[in-house]
């Protein structure tokens, strides 16, 4: 009798700090790894920090990084994934630009990055002479107001750890963000675009709660902006990290920035699935309310349930990275995988599970439960494990462990494969192994079989000055359909998921109202349409 294939994500997440892809040999050998698995998905990193693993980008190639000459990483990686029937997903670091000390020379750990043309060293405000970051328009850091020293911040408030983080609240820095991007999928036939770090940074000092709110953000130009929309003189103290106005203004920043990333690369490639790592640290929520105290939300202003619930994502992949051995975290990551499958709101969620933090014999026991339905019936769509290069870690007295209290070594990729795949009563007492057979990746049923359409556009005045944060309403011309959304920065704005038909779009700043109408949206795609002057 005929048997129906499975069909779910088996995806990898393949860092290029741990895995290389300089070559063929290197792209071989990754995909026959997974292969191994019968993984279908491999989430590459290709943006790593302001620099690429692939030719046709506006950002240079990775410092230090023996990458063979006129060798493609991407397109070879594409070319040899597909012929095993492997999506691509490029993964991209979006707000992470530099990780190394630039007082330095450059080298592989230390100094600017060698190339003139990078980011940090275009729109990193560092001065070799002073050795300090210099404040200006041309600035796109983001900063903390608290001293050097706390919570590991260093260069002015500058850098959080070893990173320098690009401020998507300045109009500039999203605007790059996007043409970087855009170009990307423009060149390269990926299945997925995946943005990582799409977020403003971990800043853990002590005091900083939900109501406080994190001292991040404090790019001079977005606070700028902010204190204009607000009607506050630019003269004034910048405003109090708890400020629920400015709190939201951190999160509107990020939001606005993954809406326009949604449209541009939809634009270019409709059957592209933008996906997104998600921050799922600690316990999940337990109920609506708690979602506004989960860190996500208000530590790194990553309000990830607005993004599926609008709509502005395809994939959420939340990165639920617990250990299985410890029976707190058990329930944590079940906490988590509930609220993510009850929560996908018409888009889908893959969820991300960090093996590198497990034996083997956790990784597959919470492979099986992230695969099973919440307890309102709803799944996910798959799971995506971190990383191909580590596959598992070493636990001592592991209470998993056949039998219990065994100190479990590292075992590595190809022994965690055949654990996948054909099963050993060593690491589990299952009827089944995980990943049995070959599963075909999920088609997304908005994009095999779209229903509705989506606009896009600026909103500018006759002298090219951008609105922003104009209030933008998309209003069907028969009046069955309403939206209302806000330009960013750059005077941007995107509605997305709108029945077939005409429309007329209206941006209103104080005295200023731009107009576009009729405008005429059609399924599966993506129309431009900028406002203009009323007459």
């Amino acid at each position: 009798m005929f048997s129906q294939q499975r069909s779910e994500y088996r995806a990898f997440w393949l860092d290029t700090f741990n895995t290389n892809l300089n070559n063929h040999s290197d792209v071989v050998a990754a995909v026959r790894q997974a292969k191994a698995t019968n993984a279908n998905a491999i989430f590459a990193q290709v943006r790593r920090r302001g620099d690429s693993w692939y030719v046709k980008s506006l950002e240079p190639a990775p410092d230090f990084v023996p990458i063979e000459p006129g060798f493609d990483p991407l397109q070879d990686l594409i070319s040899e994934a597909h012929a095993n029937a492997i999506e691509v997903h490029a993964f991209t670091i979006v707000g992470a630009i530099w990780n190394r000390n630039p007082t330095f020379l450059p080298s592989a750990t230390l100094g600017p990055p060698a190339s003139s043309d990078h980011v940090f060293n275009l729109h990193g405000g560092y001065d070799a002479v002073t050795r300090q970051i210099v404040p200006g328009p041309d600035n796109w850091l983001t900063r903390t107001l608290l001293p050097d020293g706390a919570g590991g911040i260093s260069f002015q408030g500058h850098r959080f750890g070893a990173e320098f983080w690009m401020d998507f609240g300045h109009p500039d820095a999203a605007a790059y963000t996007v043409d970087v991007l855009r170009q990307l999928v423009r060149n390269y036939e990926i299945d997925g675009l995946h943005l990582d770090r799409i977020r403003y940074p971990e800043l853990e000092v002590a005091g900083q709660t939900s109501r406080t709110g994190a001292n991040i953000g404090y790019n001079p130009t977005s606070v700028a902006r902010f204190q204009r929309r607000h009607g506050t003189a630019e003269s004034t103290a910048p405003p109090d990290p708890g400020d629920t106005a400015w709190m939201q203004w951190r999160r509107d920043q990020v939001t606005n920035l993954v809406r326009r990333i949604y449209l541009n690369a939809i634009a270019v490639r409709p059957q592209l699935k933008v996906s997104a790592a998600l921050i799922a640290f600690g316990d999940g929520p337990a109920t609506e309310e708690s979602w506004s105290s989960i860190e996500a939300y208000w530590r790194v202003y990553q309000d990830w349930r607005a993004w599926t619930e609008e709509g502005i994502l395809d994939i959420a992949m939340p990165m639920n990275y617990k250990r299985d051995h410890v029976p707190a975290q058990v329930v944590w990551t079940d906490r988590w995988n509930e609220w993510i499958k009850n929560h996908q709101y018409g888009r889908s969620a893959i969820i991300g599970l960090g093996v590198y933090l497990n034996s083997i014999e956790g990784s597959l026991r919470q492979i099986r439960r992230s695969l099973e339905p919440s307890r309102a019936g709803n799944r996910a769509i798959g799971v995506a494990l971190y990383s191909l290069a580590n596959v598992d870690g070493a636990v001592a007295a592991n209470p998993l462990s056949i039998p219990a209290g065994k100190d479990t070594p590292v075992r590595g990729g190809a022994e965690f494969a055949l654990a996948l795949t054909t099963g050993n009563l060593a690491y589990e007492d299952a009827a089944a192994p995980v990943f049995a057979e070959a599963a075909l990746a999920p088609g997304l049923p908005w994009k095999l079989c779209p229903a509705s359409g989506h606009v896009m556009g600026f909103a500018k005045r006759a002298d090219g000055a951008s609105l922003d944060t104009a209030a933008v309403t998309i209003e069907s011309l028969d009046g069955s359909v309403t939206r209302t959304t806000a330009t960013d920065g750059g005077g941007f704005y995107g509605g997305v998921d709108l029945p077939a038909g005409q429309y007329r779009i209206t941006a209103r700043l104080g005295s200023d109202i731009l107009v576009a109408s009729p405008v005429e949206v059609v399924a599966g795609a993506v129309v431009t349409a900028n406002l203009v002057a009323q007459e």
